[in-house]
């Protein structure tokens, strides 16, 4: 399993664009490039019943924006196959 890391808002890697929310979460679990972070991003939403057809379609848009330059961005759930223990 990747590293999983702990950052808090004074990070230098802590997301800009989330002092900008009224709610400014006080940490953030990142699994990944933290760098990355402070790229434009897109956060993905699933289903816990996907189908084949969702999965593959999901896989290649992620794949898509990835490419061009887009950071994914995506909040594990217990029972998720990528989830945290």
């Amino acid at each position: 399993m990747n590293k999983i890391y702990e950052i808090d808002k004074n990070d230098k890697n802590f997301p800009q664009n989330l002092f900008k929310i009224q709610k400014c979460p006080q940490k953030l679990y990142v699994m990944g490039n933290v760098k990355l972070l402070n790229n434009k991003c897109i956060a993905m939403v699933g289903s816990r019943d996907s189908t084949p057809y969702g999965e593959y379609y999901a896989s290649n848009f992620a794949k898509a924006l990835s490419q061009s330059g887009i950071t994914i961005v995506s909040r594990f759930s217990k029972g998720n196959r990528y989830s945290m223990p």
